[in-house]
């Protein structure tokens, strides 16, 4: 399955979508030209026309740093830019949550919120509804290279004291010793504390969102991506790195974030074991690298106790490269198409039948009385 497929099923879901709105509000008019409505049933009426319409498909990408996470949103959603979007080439990695949609009505823009941010007792609820708040870039949807270079905004860093660095929550003393930094005047530190990015992508304005979320430190010093950003998401994709397989701290992630955000539940979550390329090796050949990657798949699904079905071995550096020189081969080889075909036929399928279970809840019953 191509990524030309997931876009038709997220084109035919907002379809379904608009459909169904006008099908609600012609019955609604209904009501009240025949003089039905009441308080209680136009108020259901109004919820369920708004959830509609404010419903977006949100897909979550966690993982420890350095597992190609940015590179693998990269490959399923921004190849047919050309050019690596978002920064994910050796050595750079997101350094605070990043959430990319489509905003009709602010237009093309990132949008990036300090991090001395978080020494103030405000949600980020409440810095979202304050734009004055965010440093804005406006991004030039027909050049690339334009908002590529506005993304490198996503990495950048700067060098603050280490009192102010343990203040934001950015120091920790025993990892920074099992480095080797003992007792620093200054540490680096993000200088960002959160990302909005909007732009009129064919995915996003269908009602796609995707959340870029950084490593474990990052999830564990903002309470409000596992306790409302996650457990929202119609998806978690977990992503782990195939030549090291599940290490302590993608254990650490997935039990006290990702399975807590769903509740215990295994639904809408799903695994991407990285870097598979990483796992060739030339005397062994394709059999034995074949294999390689099934043992490693057994070993993980032990760990995670999830089942085989559930992880999905890619190599998003060879599925980007593949898409931009539209190389069918290495494609096949980056096994990115079995993974897009769980988010076009599983998730988005899946919100669907939730959305219709909802409606024909609220809907059906009034339908049924009136």
């Amino acid at each position: 399955m191509s990524n030309m497929e997931f876009k038709e099923q997220m084109h035919e879901y907002s379809q379904w979508r608009v459909k169904l709105i006008q099908g609600i509000e012609m019955y609604h008019q209904w009501r009240i030209r025949y003089d039905l409505n009441d308080p209680h049933s136009n108020n259901t009426i109004l919820n369920v026309l708004n959830g509609l319409q404010t419903d977006r498909i949100t897909l979550a990408f966690v993982a420890e740093f350095s597992r190609g996470k940015t590179e693998l949103i990269n490959s399923l959603f921004f190849a047919e830019t050309g050019v690596r979007l978002l920064p994910s080439s050796a050595g750079r990695t997101t350094m605070s949550p990043t959430e990319l949609f489509y905003d009709e009505q602010g237009g093309n823009y990132i949008r990036l919120l300090d991090i001395e941010s978080r020494l103030e007792d405000v949600s980020m609820a409440e810095f979202k509804n304050n734009p004055s708040r965010w440093k804005q870039i406006d991004l030039d949807f027909n050049s690339p290279t334009q908002m590529q270079e506005a993304f490198k905004e996503l990495i950048a860093t700067k060098q603050v004291n280490r009192d102010l660095a343990d203040k934001l929550g950015l120091w920790n003393e025993r990892e920074a010793a099992e480095q080797g930094i003992i007792n620093p005047e200054t540490v680096v530190i993000p200088c960002w504390r959160h990302a909005v990015i909007s732009f009129p992508h064919p995915l996003l304005k269908e009602g796609l969102t995707i959340l870029d979320t950084p490593g474990l430190n990052a999830l564990g010093a903002e309470p409000e991506l596992t306790l409302s950003m996650l457990p929202s998401a119609q998806a978690i994709i977990f992503v782990i790195a195939a030549d090291t397989g599940v290490t302590k701290s993608d254990m650490d992630m997935w039990r006290n974030h990702v399975c807590h955000a769903r509740g215990g539940s295994k639904r809408g979550l799903a695994v991407v074991m990285n870097k598979i390329d990483a796992m060739w090796d030339d005397l062994a050949g394709d059999s034995g690298y074949q294999d390689a990657i099934k043992s490693q798949v057994r070993t993980s699904a032990t760990t995670l106790k999830i089942d085989e079905a559930a992880i999905f071995p890619v190599s998003a550096k060879q599925a980007l490269l593949a898409k931009v020189k539209g190389d069918k081969t290495l494609l096949q080889r980056s096994r990115l198409e079995p993974l897009e075909r769980y988010l076009a036929e599983g998730i988005v399928n899946q919100r669907r039948h939730i959305l219709m279970e909802t409606v024909t809840r609220d809907i059906g019953f009034l339908v049924n009385e009136s």
